[in-house]
């Protein structure tokens, strides 16, 4: 490695580029330092910064674009909308605590090391009282599923889970606009059985289908080059649709309806401490398992069983 790398702690991925877990630790130590910094200054900052190492700009600039993501979803930083344009600020210092062995550093703390995704360090460690101590379940808030269903006016038991918001959906689906089914290789619906939830596009796979039967399921409608989710009705050769406020919203509505169908929406191997997301999951779960464990693959985290636990009780499957 130059000197230069040495210099700014440069850390490469297997493939010798800048490691998202290096990119994520430089961002967040100049924005805590900092107190606010606008995203053309991120930019071009580490820019210049990794300049004499010779890397990709274009595949620097992704590199930013999901250090920044990951950034603000785990709470790490807040993200701001000015005349000048987006900019970043440090979140309040935090632990984050969901009774593991460790607890997660949010925020302006700064007793952690900086080139992880998120910071972690020994629960039983006493910061003082300028560091808020957060269960997990406090830090996430109530389950999004729930928030959502208050929102569209719907009735929030005690007792109910995400099929709830399903059955919500699939009210307003009923009685939505009529939608005419003249391009079936346009539509894909998910009404196919098994825990394989597969993709929409460009084939249909795993629970994934064109639209075969009657019944109310999650869509996702292609447009050219764009898509939008939808939940669609079917009756026959006539159907209904209703369009939810947002994707997030769409995903609790899978996971609702993914349970109503009778399959299962987590994996979770207490042996080796594998969990998998089988529907995408929502903003807040991937939240609760970034905070919380490693990640494998693209759905699939490392977590320890009470981690799991949390998760779990967000998507009403334990209590």
């Amino acid at each position: 490695m130059s000197a230069w790398g040495q210099a700014i702690g440069f850390v490469a991925d297997a493939g010798g580029a800048p490691s998202l877990e290096m990119v994520i630790g430089h961002i967040r130590g100049a924005v805590v330092e900092g107190g606010y910094i606008s995203r053309g200054r991120i930019t071009s900052g580490l820019k210049e910064a990794y300049r004499p190492l010779a890397l990709d700009e274009s595949y620097l600039a992704n590199r930013i674009e999901e250090a920044l993501r990951i950034l603000e979803l785990s709470g790490d930083l807040d993200e701001y909308a000015t005349a000048a344009g987006r900019g970043y600020a440090p979140t309040p210092p935090r632990q984050v605590d969901w009774g593991g062995a460790e607890v997660a550093m949010l925020g302006a703390a700064t007793d952690a090391g900086t080139n992880v995704a998120v910071r972690r360090s020994a629960r039983d460690v006493d910061r003082g009282p300028a560091v808020a101590k957060l269960s997990l379940h406090a830090e996430l808030g109530r389950p999004e599923w729930r928030n959502a269903l208050v929102e569209l006016l719907g009735t929030d038991a005690a007792n109910d889970g995400p099929t709830a918001l399903f059955h919500l959906a699939q009210a307003f689906a009923t009685s939505g606009d009529r939608y005419a089914l003249d391009e079936p290789n346009s539509v894909a619906v998910l009404s196919g059985l098994g825990p394989f939830f597969g993709k929409s596009d460009p084939t249909p796979s795993g629970r994934w289908q064109r639209v075969e039967k009657s019944g109310c399921f999650p869509a996702i409608i292609k447009n050219g080059y764009s898509s939008r989710v939808a939940i669609l009705d079917v009756d026959g050769s006539t159907a209904s649709i209703w369009f939810p406020p947002s994707r997030d919203v769409w995903r609790w509505i899978v996971i609702g309806q993914t349970l109503d169908a009778g399959h299962p929406v987590s994996r979770y191997d207490p042996a080796t401490g594998q969990f998998d997301f089988l529907t995408e999951p929502p903003r807040q779960l991937e939240r609760a398992a970034l905070l919380t464990g490693i990640q494998t693959k693209a759905w699939s985290w490392r977590l320890d069983p009470l981690a799991n636990s949390v998760i779990e009780s967000f998507m009403g499957l334990a209590r």
